[in-house]
């Protein structure tokens, strides 16, 4: 409420200013040049307070304002574009040049001061998820670790048995959980070394074999001819392969397909997509997805695209989402190195 009434205390004051300026132009004699030099610049201070008030939206309102005010006054006292006519035109070109460039720079500064926000409440969220998964970690090892002692001890038609499988398939989901957490939370080490992609890529697709089979979905690969030694860190690599093909798994329909391809687009721009026929991204969305604890699915924790982003980040990479040509999305990875020619043979 009473950041409303300050809201509305500044455009009274915008508004009383405009019009007292205004105001002190036409009620001023005409001869009195000096005076109306003077009032065009007065108009520059609610052109500077509306931008560091309300941003570059309102302060070219403003200008608009001043604008439409301001010329009926030059056209009145036109004299052939005489030197008085010249400073009038430049003064109000530069009141909206100065609406924008002053708007531009507030806009610019805000969004710094968002990001750094959202920077240190995202530190401040690391260190509680660490914090929390650190404490659940010991626990669910425990409940895990006992459930399956006693499974193996129970025989099969006991209807205990049921039970205890749900309680392991709920303690593995939570203990990925606690992965995703902690990896979210921790700063990240990489390893590089020379390896082979190709071999990476393979092995990950062993790892998510059993989910594209319970969903029904193909997993197709498009490798490319050549032998491809690249630096890279080796684990956090497989995860981010493995955390998309997942994805591109759960997006897909019954009896769809997700295809990773490997490709060159230019010499020394090597590029991986993982792409899948679900029903897309909508554009909207393509940047929340990788907010932490943003998430669609009803089991999701919504960390898995946010510590895929912070792995290719962290190789200096970039990250794509684009629209697949039938249907779906494809994830782009740049894998760019400025030696890059050195690190392929063919």
């Amino acid at each position: 409420m009473r950041n409303n009434l300050r809201a509305a205390e500044k455009r009274i004051l915008l508004v009383l200013l405009l019009a007292g300026i205004t105001f002190l132009h036409y009620s001023t004699d005409q001869g009195q040049y000096y005076f109306h030099v003077f009032y065009g610049e007065l108009y520059l201070l609610p052109i500077i307070l509306t931008a560091f008030w309300f941003g570059l939206r309102g302060a070219l309102l403003v200008s608009a304002t001043i604008s439409v005010s301001y010329l009926p006054f030059i056209i009145l006292h036109w004299q052939g574009l005489s030197a008085e006519d010249l400073d009038r035109i430049l003064s109000l070109l530069m009141c909206n040049g100065l609406a924008v460039l002053t708007g531009v720079l507030k806009g610019r500064e805000q969004a710094a001061q968002e990001k750094l926000l959202q920077t240190e409440n995202l530190a401040i969220m690391g260190r509680s998820l660490a914090a929390a998964a650190h404490d659940m970690k010991s626990p669910l090892m425990l409940i895990g670790g006992f459930a399956r002692q006693i499974l193996k001890k129970i025989d099969d038609k006991n209807p205990a048995r049921l039970k205890l499988d749900l309680i392991i398939q709920e303690t593995e989901k939570m203990e990925r959980m606690i992965r995703d957490m902690l990896d979210f939370s921790k700063p990240l080490i990489l390893n590089l070394v020379r390896g082979d992609l190709d071999a990476i890529i393979r092995n990950s697709l062993t790892k998510v074999e059993e989910a594209a089979k319970k969903k029904n979905v193909s997993i197709e690969y498009e490798p490319n001819t050549d032998v491809i030694d690249i630096k890279f860190d080796c684990m956090r690599l497989e995860q981010v392969i493995v955390n998309l093909l997942q994805n591109g798994i759960e997006a897909s329909p019954e009896g769809g397909t997700v295809t990773m391809t490997l490709l060159f687009k230019s010499p020394g721009n090597l590029i991986l997509d993982v792409s899948d026929n679900g029903s897309g991204i909508p554009l909207f969305k393509r940047q929340q997805i990788f907010d932490p604890f943003f998430t669609t699915k009803k089991e999701g924790t919504g960390l898995g695209l946010p510590i895929v982003k912070k792995i290719v980040n962290a190789h200096g990479w970039s990250l794509q989402i684009l629209d697949n040509s039938n249907s779906g999305t494809i994830f782009r990875i740049n894998l760019m190195e400025a030696n890059a020619r050195d690190h392929i043979h063919k």
